[in-house]
């Protein structure tokens, strides 16, 4: 990870009339699965995101209203073909960076701003992904006013629960532990989170974090006191060792072994199928002279098959150990990773087509 969602009144009531069977997941207590997928905001235009590469050499992936995206009125489309593919939440990939420091607008934020800021969000729930990685590393001297942040966010109708509390999870650990020091310091500061939440008269907070199906490693996210593991995407573990390009078939065998291993560790874990990795278009930017490794075929095939196998081994394998059944996709919209859903100009719907099937067969 390089860094690296609103109509009138009338027009809402006419969506709902126009499919009354629609259930939302997170509306349906007795819904099995909820599945989402990480929302990443590199597309304001403020950003070096939208790189020369990935605008003349990767067009396939250009979204279908260009790539300038984060605005009201195409964020509120993005929404619409979310709820119509059957997803349930939108995870956005949330950033405190010195702007941030400042009280100033961090672009990649934005998305989030005016999704949270909608009136009707069409049943899509949402919940953050703290991406505290290099340059946006978060330490104690920040942490009550980004708990100021989240509590508001939690205190949202739209927010996604995992046990009845808001779900929120951090990308690193190891930065984690860089910035507080130890494991101990850590767990201070999620407990005062989840304090902060029952003051507001909330059950708590559900805190995962990101992390390979590594012992110590878990070992230590325990001891640092969060609730659940999860995951970003799996591309390290997925591509094939020794290879410069990998099928893309080669993807969902690999990953639920990568899940697989996480059954064995006696706490909650939130998959995440890697639907796709191939950041070439951010080559150039990264100064990375030799092509990064990458599958190739991406397509709704293989959308369709890696969101089956998620389905069907979470259903197989209740690995959150709860009423809860929570899966995320990687990724809505990371096109210089080389993984999205929106409609394309080369696939048009066909990938959230495939998604939509995959969720709703039984076969």
């Amino acid at each position: 990870m390089k860094k690296t969602i609103f109509c009138s009144f009338l027009v809402s009531l006419a969506l709902c009339s126009a499919s009354v069977a629609r259930v939302y997941g997170q509306n349906n207590t007795a819904a099995p699965l909820k599945v989402g997928a990480y929302y990443f905001d590199g597309w304001t235009g403020k950003t070096s995101h939208i790189s020369r590469s990935l605008k003349e050499d990767y067009q396939e992936r250009a979204p279908v209203w260009g790539w300038v995206t984060s605005t009201p009125a195409i964020i509120r489309k993005q929404v619409t073909a979310a709820v119509k593919a059957d997803l349930d939440f939108f995870t956005f990939c949330w950033y405190y960076s010195e702007l941030s420091k400042h009280n100033k607008a961090e672009p990649r934020n934005n998305a989030l701003e005016i999704f949270v800021n909608s009136k009707d969000k069409q049943g899509l729930k949402f919940n953050l992904l703290v991406a505290n990685h290099y340059g946006y590393i978060i330490g104690p001297a920040d942490w009550d006013k980004v708990s100021k942040i989240w509590l508001d966010l939690f205190e949202m109708n739209a927010h996604l629960k995992f046990n009845d509390k808001p779900l929120i999870s951090f990308l690193s650990l190891k930065m984690l532990m860089s910035s507080f020091g130890s494991a101990a310091k850590i767990k201070v500061a999620l407990d005062q989170l989840r304090a902060g939440a029952v003051k507001r008269g909330l059950k708590g907070v559900s805190i995962g974090i990101s992390t390979s199906p590594d012992e110590k490693e878990i070992a230590l996210a325990k001891q640092a006191g969060f609730d659940v593991l999860t995951g970003y995407n799996y591309h390290d573990q997925t591509l094939i060792n020794g290879q410069s390009v990998s099928p893309i078939t080669a993807i969902s065998k690999r990953e639920k072994a990568v899940w697989s291993q996480f059954l064995k560790f006696d706490m909650p874990y939130i998959p995440v199928s890697t639907l796709n990795w191939d950041p070439r278009a951010w080559d150039e930017i990264n100064k990375i002279k030799r092509p990064s490794p990458h599958f190739k075929g991406y397509a709704p095939a293989s959308v369709f098959q890696s969101v089956k196998g998620l389905k069907d081994w979470v259903l197989e394998n209740n690995p959150t150990r709860s009423k809860d059944q929570i899966a995320v996709l990687y990724a809505w919209n990371e096109y210089g990773e080389g993984a999205w859903l929106t409609p394309s100009v080369t696939y048009k719907n066909g990938l959230l087509e495939a998604v939509k099937k995959a969720l709703g067969s039984s076969d």
